[in-house]
């Protein structure tokens, strides 16, 4: 390997140091758990399908315009940045219904839209910080809030009531 390979390299691992440690550390659990065939047995392909039409529908509604005729909307009924704030509730609520992933899927780059639109580009990282824990705060109370959720409530036999329930207090 030439110095420049090797200078090229360490430039991908620096830029990508979360990539290559995810990589490294998989390889080293495959030393406790072999690979098999089994490994396909593992993933639960019923949620994986659920979050991919969700996330293609929201692309979807993106691709039309939706976005920008919805943060037009908002920006004529709001005269502040305060009142912007409804960027942060709207992950919060609609994470409920179409899961915390998708909801940031949908609303960050919304958000970031109206932002820029309003020129107010300034607060995007306080916005996307909001929004990220809104998200994961309001995706906890449903079954399909979360990916984590959506799994447990269909091996747990429980009723949509009492996971709710269950979550409430955490959730306020």
């Amino acid at each position: 390997m030439t110095s420049a390979h090797f200078q090229a390299c360490a430039r991908f691992f620096r830029a990508e140091a979360v990539l290559c440690v995810s990589v490294l550390l998989a390889l080293v659990s495959t030393a406790a758990v072999p690979p098999s065939s089994a490994y396909l047995a593992y993933i639960d392909w019923d949620t994986l399908s659920l979050l991919f039409s969700l996330m293609a529908v929201m692309k979807g509604f993106q691709r039309a315009g939706l976005f920008v005729f919805f943060g037009g909307c908002l920006l004529r009924k709001t005269s502040t940045s305060r009142q912007m704030l409804v960027l942060v509730f709207l992950p919060f609520f609609c994470s409920m219904v179409i899961t915390n992933d998708v909801s940031l899927i949908t609303f960050v780059p919304f958000g970031l839209i109206v932002l820029r639109m309003a020129a107010q580009e300034h607060l995007a990282v306080p916005l996307v910080i909001l929004q990220t824990l809104a998200a994961n705060l309001g995706s906890m109370l449903t079954p399909m809030g979360n990916p984590q959720n959506l799994y447990l409530y269909g091996k747990s036999g429980i009723s949509f009531g009492e996971l709710c329930g269950y979550m409430l207090p955490y959730v306020l």
